[in-house]
């Protein structure tokens, strides 16, 4: 937490228990998106598996030059290559969260190590 005092930043450390409460809170969420991307990963391989099933099947079923057979699997399969595209951009997405969150949990375990420091070289209440 940051507050803005005189038109200078002091950081202002929070209280031992606003970070466990914070860590615990991405913990949690970390475990939904490690579950999230299980599902959205199944997904994104069924979806390049008929994506790739289609496009050999159109291609091998098509007549004339390659590259107008090629063009015209392309051109068959154009739905199911968005699907694919689109299942392992959402895969992409929930690792840069799982990423993003890890980054987070790192700061709260820092931040906590800082507190705690800060807790001893201080000196007070910790013979009470």
């Amino acid at each position: 937490m940051i507050v803005k005092q005189n038109r200078k930043e002091n950081a202002v450390l929070p209280n031992q228990t606003e970070v466990v409460k914070r860590l615990s809170e991405l913990s949690r969420m970390l475990d939904a998106a490690t579950d999230e991307i299980a599902v959205s990963d199944d997904k994104a391989v069924k979806a390049k598996g008929s994506y790739e099933v289609a496009y050999a099947r159109s291609f091998l079923q098509s007549n004339g030059s390659m590259d107008v057979r090629r063009q015209e699997a392309i051109l068959a399969c154009a739905d199911l290559r968005l699907a694919m595209e689109i299942a392992e951009a959402e895969v992409r997405a929930i690792k840069e969260r799982i990423n993003t969150l890890r980054s987070q949990i790192s700061i709260g375990q820092s931040l906590s190590a800082a507190i705690r420091q800060q807790f001893s070289a201080e000196g007070v209440g910790q013979y009470t």
